[in-house]
């Protein structure tokens, strides 16, 4: 029960007085008990210490590397600083490489009209040195072979340029062929599937198109395929190019001179596939017409 009102402080009762120690005895064994405990004590740590050692023979003959562990820590901090490494390394300049390229194909060229014009300058001085025997050594050789082949990979380059040049295409029928090229369509996925598909070479895919007018499109054919596929919304008929043309006349015409034709009948022929042409692609266009009036009339209802 608490108190209130004014609390007087108790006095703190004195201390009892420490006991003395006792005096040593005369006839004491301390000294025997306390050999006996060190001794004891010392074989307890030295058999510790022997278990120990036997656990650290055993783990290094299970892992040899088990107690090496500034090797892993700096493994460990080489993982971390790796990436870092690889990432400064790979990472190239931004435009610097294709100005090296430039530089290196401006150089070519100016090493070719180089040699270009000493060819010249010698061709004119080939009347004073006729007799005299030329020596020509294997590095100019290679170096010859080197440009020569520079040119070739150039010029292959250019024609592939061209040829893909999209601003030179009169219509969308690569653009559609290329379609099945596409990952998003599932290019790879069929390549997967049938790898034998994608062996067919442009001569291959040029003899197709060509003959493709002399067989004869039908479009009642035509339009019960595309009615009865379910994806005839993304498919798109393909009309004859212009520059398809020529190579076409050019193959009746090499035909009609192997049969040995004369002349008048290699003219009609090559004027009958040109209004064969005419005639397949006007059944195109109506057959494409048709196709897209019935697309909009499902969309409508």
């Amino acid at each position: 029960m608490s108190k209130y009102g004014l609390q007087i402080r108790q006095p703190k009762k004195p201390a009892a007085p420490a006991r003395p120690p006792l005096r040593p005895s005369a006839f004491a064994v301390d000294d025997d008990d306390d050999v006996e405990q060190e001794i004891s004590r010392q074989a307890s740590k030295n058999k510790a210490l022997q278990k120990i050692e036997e656990q650290h023979k055993k783990a290094l003959e299970e892992d040899p590397s088990v107690f090496d562990y500034d090797g892993v820590y700096d493994e460990m901090k080489e993982k971390i600083a790796r990436p870092r490494l690889q990432d400064k390394a790979e990472r190239s300049p931004k435009y610097i490489q294709s100005l090296m390229v430039a530089a290196e194909k401006r150089q070519r060229s100016q090493e070719i009209v180089f040699e270009k014009k000493l060819l010249k300058e010698r061709s004119k001085d080939d009347h004073l040195y006729e007799d005299k025997e030329k020596f020509v050594t294997r590095a100019y050789k290679e170096k010859l072979l080197e440009e020569q082949k520079w040119l070739e990979e150039e010029r292959k380059r250019q024609i592939l340029e061209e040829k893909e040049d999209v601003t030179q295409k009169n219509d969308l029928s690569d653009f559609y062929f290329g379609l099945g090229k596409n990952v998003a369509f599932g290019a790879q996925e069929e390549e997967n599937v049938n790898p034998a598909k994608n062996n067919l070479s442009d001569s291959h895919i040029r003899e197709h198109q060509s003959s493709l007018p002399e067989a004869g499109v039908h479009p009642n054919s035509t339009e019960d395929r595309k009615e009865g596929n379910d994806q005839a919304e993304n498919s798109h008929p393909r009309i004859p190019s212009e520059d398809m043309l020529p190579e076409a006349e050019h193959t009746a015409s090499e035909r009609a001179s192997a049969h040995g034709n004369p002349k008048g009948e290699q003219a009609s022929s090559d004027q009958h596939i040109g209004e064969r042409y005419k005639r397949s692609e006007d059944a195109l266009a109506a057959a494409r017409n048709r196709f897209l009036a019935r697309k909009r009339a499902r969309e409508q209802e």
